[in-house]
């Protein structure tokens, strides 16, 4: 077996000090000329020079690994959002471990406290699909742990660095659209009751439905748990005294779910039942009709919480601690138009 490259030998083979060879490893700025960066880089390509990752956290204090929290790897927006995440990550050479809690609060604080002894610079932990107790999260930034909350909500966690959704105008927008169409009578598939995102779309309906005048009917209300098959019996269930002709559901998969329901019971969309998602999904575009859906930019929120983790790695102070992501509609051919109605 070829014995391993040492920086010694990159050092020798650019006529450099051994500091100068680490320090462009380690992305410090000004370290040396442009020229000689150059060098040193190729020199580390043609001997085929690779770095001990043990060695290197050794000497750095860091482990250029970064971990994310989530509640379900099968959900797109989740999926999008490490998509962001990573890209950023990938430029500034740090690692990402992706950890699904399956929705169990056990799991997350199990995963907060192995990548924070010592496995990970920095976490970035998302919402769960309940309501949260944040304990762990403040405890860890308290003790100056960076980490970035995303989607988490409530008084005690006010002073961790966050990237929120406006999520009661999303909703609010899917409603406006559906109202400066013609319709009235617009049911709502909305998502976990103890989830506070989910609470937060459902007062954006329920704000829509005061401010365009419309009547407010209970029954219109149904709540399912943000996945696929959820959504599919929610409208079974809503189909039964069928009162409506549009409905919003509070994500994307139940939105589709939704739409095998209304196909299933021999109806179709947009012809008999417009329909709107939230998320903005790929799973809406491929969907037939293309769903039109509230974009809430998954992808864009994570390069932002992963941007802002950098920072507080590097010991930066962060220009927004909050930051608050803006959704936009985000037309497909799910909406029928019945009439003109002004808004």
């Amino acid at each position: 077996m070829k014995p391993k490259v040492t920086i010694k030998e990159i050092a020798k083979e650019c006529g450099v000090s051994i500091t100068t060879v680490s320090r462009v490893m380690n992305n410090i700025e000004g370290s040396c000329s442009l020229e000689t960066e150059n060098k040193i880089k190729t020199a580390i390509k043609k001997l085929g020079y690779h770095p001990n990752p043990v060695a290197r956290s050794l000497v750095t204090k860091r482990t250029n690994i970064i971990g994310i929290i989530i509640p379900d790897i099968s959900n797109f927006f989740f999926q999008d959002f490490a998509k962001g995440a990573e890209k950023i990550l990938n430029k500034k050479k740090y690692r990402l471990v992706l950890c699904s809690t399956e929705g169990s609060k056990d799991k997350e604080d199990s995963f907060l406290l192995s990548l924070s002894n010592g496995f990970a610079d920095g976490i970035i932990v998302t919402t769960q699909n309940a309501e949260e107790e944040d304990d762990n999260i403040v405890y860890l930034n308290n003790k100056k742990f960076p980490i970035i909350a995303v989607e988490r909500y409530g008084e005690i966690i006010k002073d961790v660095a966050s990237v929120t959704l406006d999520n009661a105008m999303g909703l609010y927008l899917a409603m406006k659209s559906l109202v400066e169409n013609g319709h009235e009578k617009i049911a709502f598939i909305a998502g976990p009751e103890n989830a506070h995102n989910a609470n937060l779309r459902k007062a954006g309906y329920l704000k829509a439905i005061h401010d365009f005048n419309l009547k407010m009917d209970e029954d219109l209300i149904i709540h399912g748990d943000y996945k696929i098959e959820s959504g599919y019996q929610c409208m079974k269930d809503l189909l039964k005294n069928k009162k409506f002709t549009a409905f919003v559901a509070a994500n994307d998969l139940m939105a589709i779910g939704a739409c095998r329901a209304i196909r299933e019971a021999g109806m179709s969309i947009p012809e008999d039942i417009s329909a709107i998602g939230f998320d903005g999904t790929i799973l809406a575009e491929l969907h037939q009709p293309p769903l039109t859906t509230i974009s809430i930019h998954g992808e864009e929120m994570g390069k932002i919480a992963a941007t802002n983790l950098i920072k507080l790695i590097e010991g930066k102070k962060l220009k927004q601690k909050h930051e608050i992501v803006k959704s936009e509609i985000k037309q497909g051919g799910s909406v029928k138009k019945l009439n003109k109605v002004s808004v």
